[in-house]
């Protein structure tokens, strides 16, 4: 609990530190000109929301400080408040990353660490030790007397742990896995590969046609509007079997283009660009 209530004072009082030397730098204007710009064009409109949203940024960090004030004294209060909080997060991140984030299967995953980070602090303060400390635990058997918090035995502890992470592992690995193979297949200098593979005679004589995607997907995609760079490894399959392609491309003024890439099909590596043949591999 001391170390709930320190990470509540830390992030309540560093902000309320913080935030206004932000904003009087113009980090906040700067900010919510980059989010809001796009969709408010009044210039008295975009600074009014944006003063009430950092005056509701403030005083969200001033009330973790007094809530965290509360954990450190033991105030029931302030662990009802957190359970509050973690209901009002995660029905809100549900709302956000549904509706906002994309691809979805990214907002799940998103939604899912929130989950097992806010299911665990609550469970955490509905244990019986927790609440009987403070002060919320007046439990007594048929005869009146009075019982006391039961504990967790070694493997109650052990149960836990291994729920903890099984959940964080499903709810939170597992969606941003398919979330990060899902933008990486989204992107042009991906499709680009795969419509020159699949043009290319080296490929297509090897696998057959038409050429699918495999999973586990490798590499890194940077870029802007104007200019970017791709390194991946794709694997891909075929009727006749399964290869893999690696490829390095740049974007420049918007348009992408393919450096080098090479297929490989077992110990066999064939460069398709730049010294691709019009004939079988060679």
């Amino acid at each position: 609990m001391t170390l709930i209530a320190l990470a509540f004072l830390w992030i309540g009082c560093g902000g309320t530190l913080f935030l206004p030397i932000i904003g009087l730098t113009g980090g906040l204007s700067s900010l919510w000109r980059l989010a809001l710009g796009s969709t408010i064009h009044s210039e008295a409109w975009l600074n009014t929301i944006s003063y009430v949203l950092n005056s509701v940024w403030f005083l969200l960090y001033v009330v973790y400080a007094v809530i965290g004030f509360g954990l450190w004294k033991l105030k029931n209060w302030a662990r009802k408040s957190i359970l509050g909080i973690a209901i009002v997060g995660v029905t809100a991140g549900l709302v956000v990353s549904l509706v906002f984030v994309r691809p979805i299967i990214f907002g799940i995953s998103v939604i899912g660490i929130a989950v097992v980070q806010l299911g665990w602090l609550s469970w955490y303060l509905m244990r019986p030790r927790v609440r009987y400390a403070f002060g919320d635990w007046n439990r007594y058997s048929p005869t009146g007397e009075w019982i006391e918090p039961p504990g967790l035995s070694k493997r109650g502890k052990l149960g836990i742990g291994t729920l903890a992470a099984t959940s964080l592992f499903v709810l939170f690995v597992i969606p941003l896995f398919f979330a990060i193979e899902a933008e990486m297949r989204n992107s042009d200098a991906y499709k680009l590969t795969m419509n020159t593979a699949q043009a290319s005679p080296c490929v297509t004589s090897t696998l057959g046609s038409p050429l699918q995607p495999g999973w586990m997907m490798t590499g890194e995609i940077q870029e802007s509007s104007i200019e970017g760079l791709a390194d991946l490894s794709i694997p891909v399959t075929g009727p006749k079997g399964k290869g893999n392609l690696d490829v390095q491309a740049k974007k420049l003024n918007g348009n992408w283009k393919i450096d080098s890439l090479a297929f490989t099909h077992g110990a066999v590596r064939s460069s398709i660009v730049p010294s691709e043949s019009n004939q079988a591999c060679q």
